[in-house]
């Protein structure tokens, strides 16, 4: 929960941000509220107040226009009603414009009253914008200014028709009026200047402020914080991106960062910031994509010369971007906010996981390959242990018939015999893999030991019908290895080339000297090689060989019995001795297993470029000796 936590700090950081902003969007808003319904009240007050001073003013003889004029505080109270809306609703900008309709009206009034379009009083239809103006609403001063006009046009088609009341021009009353209402109107129109642009300004430091403050704390954390437009170009970017991506913050505006993204996650980019700013209404959900970025090191102009090089020195990198659509007071999205952080830890970290399950699902399967393999070695010849024994154990069964009872006795020994070879190939496989298999080496003559362990196996082949020869190369040293590794070596590879061998097949055993990709013999190395012309195996199946209780016919019907284990125990022996196994072949024409062993396993040689890059070719029989002549004329027959 802490490392989520952590891990989404940044981005949670700007989203927390934005609702601060919010909220002192919100407090903001209330102050306006309160502002509005002071100043209208105050408005309702002064015209309660004026009532008087009206009738004081008015001629004892114009009793008619004095009754008329004297409405006029009436009229002055229709602020209050907008009041009453905006406590009611809350809409601040409706009761605006309520305003704005009520004082229209009560111009029209006042005008009709004081002769139409020459009426001073008019002059508080531009008044009547300007107070429009605070709402801060285009929308709303736009339809003020139409309410306005249409006021204005209202006057003028009342005088053509004429329904208005002449004006009394010897009024000294009326003249005062008019000119207290013009100044009013002046000083009222100042007053709404001042606050609009008081206003403006306070509006203008707290972006600043605003700005300023988001720039320092985006600045402050690691991850790189951008802002991007509806077109999904960068506006601003934080100081992070100088270690992201090793470029000043100027450098990655505009769609600078697009080019610095992968070719191929560049639309996975584009399709994340399109989802974050096309959400359905009432959305807000974070996108969040996992993008490979190049630093600038590694780029020449918007290309991508060199991959493979960035990504072993490291400029090719995962990030991970987390975006957020950005609104206006209204709530339209007016663009992204995105956090964007390096996860390369973090991959390196699945990537590892990965392996380990991968490697856990190997050894599961290693583990039910094993059960069953052996489970079926170990019962067939404990079957035959136990049934002729037990046939043994009963005279009235086994008495009278010496040459059946020898034969009982040779199948359980066969059977004991295969048991024991099965135990030590396990055990020995055990301690290959558990690093406890000790080698020694001691100077010895390999082609003496080569010939030693064909003549072991010349019995098994000639039972098979298998010709096998050998040949050791004339000026072949001593070696500085482990000859008891070497014996075990050759026999496993004996033993499974007569396996894999049918009758009249050959098997061929040489020594020789090693040679490297480009045909040039290594005088550090040599190589053990087994030849058959048995089966083969199908080149999708050689990579499975040498790993543990694995044959290329791995079901428990197949032709041919063991563990799958002796190709395993081969490859770990060579490699005990700073060598290495291959295998060569191809189904139906046979298989070719080499070993390469240095001369002196304590002084080991550069044998890498020894290998072939890649473990599965085809054989060319056609350039080795395919038949008895042919094998007798390039080595020796075991006696």
């Amino acid at each position: 929960m802490q490392e989520a936590i952590g891990a989404n700090a940044p981005f949670q950081f700007v989203i927390e941000g934005l609702l601060h902003k919010s909220c002192r969007a919100n407090v903001i808003e209330r102050k306006r509220h309160s502002v509005f319904i002071g100043v209208h009240l105050l408005v309702g007050l002064l015209a309660l107040a004026s009532l008087p001073l009206i009738i004081l003013l008015a001629e004892e003889g114009d009793a008619a226009w004095t009754s008329s004029l004297s409405i006029l505080p009436v009229w002055m109270l229709a602020p209050l009603l907008s009041v009453a809306y905006l406590t009611q609703t809350g809409k601040l900008a409706n009761a605006f414009l309520l305003t704005a309709s009520l004082t229209a009206a009560f111009i029209i009034w006042i005008a009709s009253l004081t002769g139409g379009m020459t009426s001073p009083h008019l002059i508080w239809l531009g008044v009547v914008p300007l107070e429009v103006a605070l709402a801060g609403n285009s929308r709303i001063i736009k339809q003020a200014l139409c309410i306005c006009l249409a006021a204005l046009g209202l006057v003028g088609l009342f005088e053509m028709a004429g329904w208005l009341i002449p004006m009394q021009q010897n009024s000294e009353g009326v003249s005062l009026i008019a000119s207290l209402s013009v100044v009013l109107a002046i000083v009222y129109a100042g007053s709404l200047a001042i606050r609009i642009e008081s206003l403006h300004r306070g509006r203008m430091h707290t972006i600043e402020a605003e700005e300023i403050h988001y720039r320092s704390l985006a600045n402050s954390v690691s991850d790189m914080i951008t802002r991007h437009d509806r077109s999904g170009d960068v506006t601003f970017a934080s100081a992070a991106v100088q270690t992201l991506f090793e470029v000043q913050p100027q450098q990655m505006l505009g769609n600078k960062l697009f080019h610095h993204i992968h070719i191929q996650d560049r639309p996975a980019y584009l399709r994340a910031l399109s989802e974050c700013m096309n959400q359905e209404e009432g959305q807000r959900e974070t996108v969040t994509v996992e993008l490979r970025c190049m630093a600038s090191s590694a780029r020449v102009g918007n290309n991508f010369s060199n991959v493979e090089h960035s990504r072993t020195t490291g400029s090719l990198r995962w990030v991970e971007m987390k975006c957020a659509p950005e609104c206006d007071n209204e709530g339209n999205v007016i663009g992204a906010i995105a956090a964007t952080r390096d996860i390369a830890i973090r991959k390196k970290q699945q990537f590892v996981l990965e392996q380990a399950r991968q490697e856990a699902e190997k050894a599961n399967e290693s583990k039910t390959r094993f059960l069953a393999n052996v489970t079926h070695e170990l019962r067939t010849p404990l079957n035959t242990i136990i049934g002729f024994s037990e046939i043994l154990c009963h005279p009235e069964f086994s008495s009278g018939n010496e040459e059946r009872n020898r034969e009982y006795a040779e199948l359980i020994h066969k059977g004991g015999h295969h048991l024991l070879q099965l135990v030590n190939a396990l055990l020995d496989m055990s301690r290959i893999e558990s690093g406890n298999f000790e080698v020694s080496a001691q100077h010895f003559d390999m082609g003496e030991l080569t010939k030693g362990c064909c003549k072991m196996m010349q019995t098994d082949a000639d039972q098979r019908g298998i010709t096998l020869y050998s040949h050791c190369e004339e000026d072949v040293p001593d070696m500085h290895v482990d000859p008891r590794a070497c014996r075990q070596i050759l026999l496993n590879l004996i033993s499974n080339a007569l396996k894999f061998s049918d009758k009249d097949d050959q098997v061929s055993v040489t020594l020789g000297w090693a040679k490297n990709s480009h045909g040039i013999v290594d005088r550090k190395n040599l190589r053990l090689t087994v030849r058959d012309t048995g089966i083969g195996i199908d080149k999708k199946d050689i990579p499975k060989l040498g790993m543990p209780f694995v044959q290329a016919e791995n079901s428990l019907q197949r032709r041919y019995e063991g563990a799958g284990i002796g190709l395993s125990i081969v490859r770990g022996l060579a490699e005990l001795q700073h060598g290495f196994m291959e295998i060569e072949s191809e189904l139906g024409k046979g298989t070719t297993v080499s070993v390469t062993l240095p001369l002196d396993m304590t002084k080991p040689g550069d044998i890498s470029d020894t290998m072939e890059p890649e473990s599965v070719v085809t054989i060319d029989h056609t350039s080795e000796p395919t038949d008895a002549s042919k094998m007798a004329a390039s080595g020796n027959k075991v006696a």
